[in-house]
């Protein structure tokens, strides 16, 4: 995801290479998305992973949290930014600065990577010889071939397995 925002501040414009400009840009931004979504997966469970049991729903709400943060201090630096420049340098090349800016927050993600350890979860399954022989394939698979638990899926408050609605808020706070 980082590569891919610092990317879009080196883009070419239209006038430079045309049509491939908005093409490129989208591509980009799909990029950014796919990124995101295995991200925010990954830090959920890398969290809920090292949380104390009964604290893991509350643990994990903190990624949510950050999100939020992320947007109010990229829009922080936009206004900053346009305040300081004004609104026709912003618009020129201005714009670029923030995406530029973003290879310092991907530097810092990948020096804390390489800091993290493996979740005492993973480090049991591993030594339970428990994980996968194939994670890519094992990923992909069809969706006729997965194995669903309909009783933890339909679990409600009661225990009665009637209540839909609550089912799937449930299994999130149950792992």
């Amino acid at each position: 995801m980082g590569f891919a925002t610092f990317a879009i501040g080196l883009l070419p414009g239209f006038a430079s290479i045309g049509i491939a400009a908005p093409v490129v840009f989208v591509a980009l931004r799909m990029l950014q998305g796919l990124a995101m979504g295995g991200e925010y997966g990954g830090a959920v469970i890398y969290v809920a992973e090292h949380a104390p049991d009964g604290r893991r729903g509350s643990w994990t709400s903190w990624i949510q949290t950050t999100g939020s943060l992320a947007l109010l201090m990229s829009l922080g630096v936009i206004l900053l930014l346009r305040y300081a420049l004004g609104e026709a340098a912003f618009a020129d090349w201005g714009w670029r600065i923030p995406f530029l800016l973003s290879i310092v927050l991907l530097l810092i993600s990948v020096w804390i990577r390489l800091k993290l350890n493996e979740s005492p979860a993973f480090i049991r399954m591993k030594a339970q010889g428990r994980t996968s022989k194939a994670p890519l394939s094992g990923s992909v698979r069809p969706v006729a071939q997965l194995e669903i638990d309909p009783d933890r899926v339909l679990r409600s408050g009661d225990g009665s397995g009637r209540d839909l609605v609550h089912g799937p808020v449930l299994l999130a706070y149950s792992f």
